[in-house]
């Protein structure tokens, strides 16, 4: 069965059920590459080079897809759409590729592997912990050679979910020893941190939410010029 033959019958399954709220499924379709594991310390038990060429996709839009599928996986396209934007204005910030600046690790350690964001060998700009599936591969295509005036976030650089951040902050608030590390860093906290001269950037940063992005799920910062 066919991605769009599935949703229409989940359509019809709820019309048929009775209810008169019709609810968008995200389709990510099959795994694109092999299928990884993560280590003890965090990273993705796979030569990054090796695991582009067995997806049949060039280095950077496969790194690229793998930072989609990790950080905003199970949203919709826009979301993945603006994400892949920042990713990719970054990486031309920092003049680096995408497999390098994705690859890339605090010290070390994490050096030219991928992995989860906070992986105990280094942290990373973005997690590339998740195998990408075609959807993730198909949106990180199209932003990579799309013409920068399309950029639906108008430059920015840097990305979270307030949601999630809060999440997380709750956890550690609870006492749970495994989130302590975000014990007090609310989304309040960050966006503030973020938006501040010296922060992200030296005049600092304002928050970009693109048409169609719920702010609680995904916003993302530009520098202020």
């Amino acid at each position: 069965m066919t991605p769009g033959a599935i949703v229409v019958v989940v359509v019809l399954a709820l019309l048929l059920l009775g209810g008169d709220e019709v609810v968008s499924r995200v389709i990510n379709g099959a795994r694109v590459g092999p299928r990884t594991q993560l280590t003890d310390d965090g990273l993705v038990d796979g030569d990054p080079f090796a695991l582009a060429e067995a997806a049949g996709l060039d280095p950077n839009t496969y790194a690229l897809a793998r930072a989609l599928a990790s950080e905003h996986g199970q949203d919709p396209d826009p979301y993945l759409e603006a994400v892949a934007w920042a990713i990719r204005n970054k990486a031309v910030e920092r003049r680096v590729t995408l497999i390098q600046l994705l690859t890339d690790g605090a010290g070390t350690a994490g050096d030219g592997w991928f992995g989860e964001q906070k992986a105990s060998a280094g942290t990373k700009y973005a997690s590339t912990k998740v195998d990408p599936s075609e959807r993730h591969a198909r949106v990180a295509v199209a932003v990579s050679s799309a013409d920068p005036a399309l950029d639906p976030t108008r430059g920015a650089t840097h990305f979270f979910s307030p949601a999630a951040q809060d999440s997380l902050a709750a956890r550690a608030a609870s006492g749970d020893p495994a989130w302590a590390k975000y014990l007090g860093k609310t989304a309040a906290v960050v966006d503030a941190a973020w938006r501040a001269p010296g922060g992200l950037y030296a005049a600092g940063a304002y928050a970009v939410v693109p048409a169609g992005i719920d702010p609680r799920r995904l916003t993302l910062y530009r520098r202020i010029a």
